[in-house]
């Protein structure tokens, strides 16, 4: 459609009747629709390039028939974080997006409120007391962050997460309370735990407790380590799935804990993801990579559980 405007003051009327006479055809009816009162003309675009000759005689202003909007705010629409994207889990959603599936992060706490996360977070623990930070809060958005049409969303948006508070505002833990996780997460029957922690000495009974997690059907899924150097404990141990850091090239980032107990990588670069006080943070470490696995997983998990039904 062209929209034609002629100069004001032209006699409209007698213009209308010379173009008629030209244009019309019999089977060209009503190419146009008329507006007298401000001497336009809205007419088909192919009819204007058949005989745009007797138009120009006018010297009339000819314009496109633009797209016009109104000034509502749109709806604010989930960001999908770069991470998520490179695992794939837009095409997995396709077959679930690991609703019901449970997933546990022995982590430094989460923060419950969260308006991306609360929806999500379906139970818990806390095994230490006092202040928290936001890493614990920044994994579960990995993982499970909503589909609520604001912030961000997480690789399985529909799984059920677990706040298994081991670590304190600092970070730090002991044995003997990752022990006590471990043995919350086995009897409360979760499919997935995600250990973005790691050490460098082997212990007999955190391989212990990896082993009875196994023998649950528990996935497991740790840290490789941010050193740059071998692989840390958990992520060393079979039955474990380590998890190295790659950055948007799928290089392995510098810092990245690598070789045997590495098994597979993930996002773990300027990686974005929710942050206590309704906030979103970018953070680096194979703390960011482990989570997309463990999202992979619950999505994994709930489609396995899909086809029996």
């Amino acid at each position: 459609m062209k929209i034609i405007s002629f100069q004001r003051g032209m006699p409209f009327h007698e213009i209308l009747t010379d173009l008629q006479k030209k244009v019309m055809t019999k089977t060209e009816r009503l190419p146009w629709r008329c507006y007298d009162d401000w001497s336009c003309l809205c007419i088909k675009e192919n009819i204007y390039e058949q005989h745009c000759e007797h138009f120009r005689r006018y010297e009339a202003m000819v314009e496109e028939n633009v797209t016009v909007s109104v000034h509502a705010q749109t709806e604010n629409e989930d960001e999908i974080p770069w991470g998520v994207r490179y695992v794939g889990a837009e095409r997995l959603w396709r077959k679930g997006r690991g609703e019901g599936v449970k997933v546990a992060v022995i982590d430094t706490g989460i923060s419950r409120n969260h308006f991306d996360l609360k929806g999500r977070i379906k139970g818990g623990v806390n095994f230490v007391r006092g202040k928290q930070n936001g890493h614990g809060t920044h994994v579960a958005g990995i993982i499970v962050a909503e589909m609520n049409q604001r912030g961000i969303v997480g690789v399985s948006p529909e799984a059920h997460l677990y706040d298994v508070r081991a670590f304190d505002h600092e970070g730090k833990s002991s044995l003997s309370t990752i022990l006590q996780a471990l043995q919350w997460s086995i009897a409360n029957q979760m499919d997935v735990i995600n250990m973005s922690f790691g050490m460098p000495q082997y212990s007999e009974a955190l391989a212990r407790a990896v082993e009875k997690a196994n023998e649950h059907g528990i996935v497991l899924v740790a840290s490789a380590g941010n050193s740059g150097g071998e692989v840390e404990y958990p992520a060393r141990y079979k039955g474990v799935m380590g998890v190295s850091a790659i950055d948007q090239s799928g290089k392995l980032a510098s810092f990245s804990a690598r070789g045997k107990g590495a098994n597979m990588k993930a996002p773990g670069v300027e990686i974005l993801s929710t942050w206590p006080g309704n906030q979103f943070k970018k953070l680096n470490g194979t703390s960011m990579a482990a989570p997309h696995v463990s999202g992979l997983m619950a999505l994994e998990i709930g489609r396995k559980r899909n086809k029996k039904k």
